[in-house]
């Protein structure tokens, strides 16, 4: 098949204006990782969205997952549904394409509706991370519906509620079913220049629990054990380690404690978030986090350390597997007259964590766009089509030669 002639190409290319129709829509719903209603909302309106598809929609109803509040609180939260549609053979092996619908923007962020601008520019919550990502998903799998010959093919779709919160609900789902599929394709966006991700950085967040010992600040002062001051001369060491190993990176990113300004802080919580590049930077940035819980867990000053968390996307590297899918991406590109750049990025997706599982992947098959978890996010319309025609053109490649995506 000539990829540039085939007739879904340019039924793509005349829903332009419908793309960005209902990518409005949907990113004026807001579906907060948080929002368990919105997230409700969100669900039932895709489900809509994806029913020409012609398909079931299975809902796939995730756990309970647990955060450690800023109080040191373990609480349990509530996510939204996995969804899944099922194309094809049932007797292949399928292709996946996934992508997230949760935002990071809260159901009280003033950041809320889509605004146009010039240039063919959209700007909104979620317009680029991810719901651009699902309008070309949908699209894409709909021109192969309509104008492709699926009896020897199986293609799977699955949406996902909690990525910007690091999976923590659909982990075990994933862990269940990646070993069902011979490759992957998440539609996370491009660079801002338009360039595909073909190696990530793993990252995770670790939570450092400082505990002292309350008191007036007046009247008992000196009985008192501050955790706020125990925990920001901790947070200064684990700064430190920035610059000792190339490739890692350490932030200290959220630290809270105490209430009353008259009392002694008895509870301090530090946040850290941690990059990293390969598994031995991984062990390494491990190794030293625990030393310094050794150091500051003072049990005989009444001053306590306690650590949980960790790296919850490794880092998903640039092996033989992802060299196979990113040729086949190439070769669809080069028969859609397009140019394919490649980089690599320090942000983490889903795709790190299937890599792991054994699932070769490329997640960065959504729309160009940038300013990603700001009031500013915007995306470049035309990308749309453009992206939704080369997934079926990879698509075409991937299934002439599906015995060497998911080598054993």
């Amino acid at each position: 098949m000539n990829a540039s002639s085939w007739q879904g190409h340019s039924w793509l290319a005349a829903q332009a204006d419908q793309m960005t129709a209902d990518l409005i829509e949907l990113c004026n719903i807001n579906s907060a990782s948080d929002n368990p209603n919105g997230l409700a909302r969100a669900a039932k309106w895709l489900e809509k969205f994806f029913q020409p598809l012609e398909t079931p929609c299975q809902r796939i109803e995730l756990p309970l997952y647990s955060l450690l509040d800023d109080s040191a609180k373990e609480t349990t939260c509530e996510t939204g549904p996995a969804l899944r549609w099922d194309l094809g053979n049932p007797s292949s092996k399928a292709i996946l394409w996934t992508i997230h619908y949760d935002t990071v923007y809260g159901k009280d962020d003033p950041f809320q509706t889509c605004e146009s601008l010039p240039d063919n520019i959209l700007r909104g919550p979620g317009v680029i991370d991810a719901k651009g990502g699902i309008v070309v998903m949908r699209y894409a799998a709909l021109a192969l519906k309509q104008f492709a010959e699926l009896s020897n093919a199986r293609l799977t779709l699955i949406l996902t509620p909690d990525e910007e919160i690091g999976s923590p609900s659909s982990l075990g789902m994933w862990q269940s079913i990646a070993k069902e599929f011979q490759t992957a394709f998440l539609f996370e966006p491009t660079m801002a220049d338009g360039s595909l991700v073909q190696a990530r950085k793993g990252t995770g967040t670790f939570l450092f629990v400082v505990r002292g010992k309350a008191a007036h600040a007046g009247r008992n002062f000196h009985e008192g054990r501050n955790a706020i001051v125990h925990c920001c001369n901790l947070a200064s060491e684990i700064d430190k380690l920035n610059g000792q190993r190339p490739n890692v990176t350490v932030n200290i990113g959220r630290l809270r404690g105490g209430n009353a300004v008259n009392v002694v802080p008895d509870t301090a919580v530090l946040r850290v978030n941690v990059r990293v590049a390969d598994s031995q930077d991984q062990q390494w940035i491990e190794s030293k986090l625990d030393d310094l819980v050794g150091k500051y867990d003072q049990a005989d000053r009444g001053l306590r350390v306690e650590l949980s968390g960790g790296i919850h996307a490794p880092a998903k590297v640039f092996d033989e597997p992802t060299q196979w899918i990113k040729q086949r991406v190439e070769i669809a590109a080069q028969e859609l007259g397009l140019s394919i750049r490649w980089k690599e990025s320090g942000g983490a997706s889903d795709g790190n964590k299937l890599q792991a599982m054994g699932l070769p992947n490329i997640d960065t098959f959504g729309p160009r766009g940038d300013a990603l978890h700001s009031d500013q996010e915007w995306i470049e319309l035309m990308s749309l089509v453009e992206k939704a025609q080369l997934t079926c053109a990879t698509f075409f490649q991937c299934m002439r030669s599906p015995m060497v995506l998911h080598p054993s």
